[in-house]
């Protein structure tokens, strides 16, 4: 039977990733869930994947199958602490490490942006500052944006937004 511990840890800032290899070169199971997200580098717009929780990673701490002790994991390189509540650590539920993975790999392959509008097809902006206008979709701009033409002062004006800010009029 394969009983899991889940932990929380804090990691020094910017530093998941050295936490993640050090504790995974002495045998620890390890998960720190990734975002893929949109950002501007030099005046361009890029993909780039970050941390979802900056500064936190999961560990599953098996003392019995992989020989990592808190201390081991306290003093690897890039950890900063275990999370806990007075001196017990956070056990972390198994079926919340399953429900982020699987958040995960959703987001990875699209599921999130699928049945966009095609070019020309009226549409209904649901968040953000444009919430409740009607908009003309254009095109898409990335995996996660789209460009939409707005209806301002009797000229359309491509806006960029978020695929989840957007909803296809049936």
């Amino acid at each position: 039977m394969n009983i899991t511990n889940w932990l929380l840890l804090q990691v020094k800032p910017k530093q998941e990733t050295r936490a993640l290899e050090n504790l995974q070169r002495q045998g620890g199971e390890c998960y720190c869930p990734q975002i893929c997200i949109e950002k501007l580098s030099r005046g361009k717009r890029i993909q780039a994947e970050e941390a979802l929780f900056p500064g936190y990673l999961f560990i599953n701490v098996q003392p019995e199958r992989n020989g990592l002790t808190y201390t081991n994991i306290r003093s690897s390189r890039g950890v900063s602490k275990i999370v806990s509540f007075g001196a017990e650590p956070i056990k972390v539920p198994e079926t919340l490490i399953a429900q982020i993975k699987h958040r995960e790999q959703a987001d990875s392959i699209g599921i999130l942006a699928k049945d966009l509008p095609q070019a020309g097809d009226n549409i209904n902006i649901t968040e953000g500052p444009f919430r409740g206008l009607k908009a003309v979709f254009s095109h898409t701009d990335g995996i996660q944006r789209s460009i939409v033409l707005i209806n301002l002062l009797n000229q359309q004006a491509p806006t960029s937004l978020a695929n989840t800010q957007i909803k296809k009029l049936a």
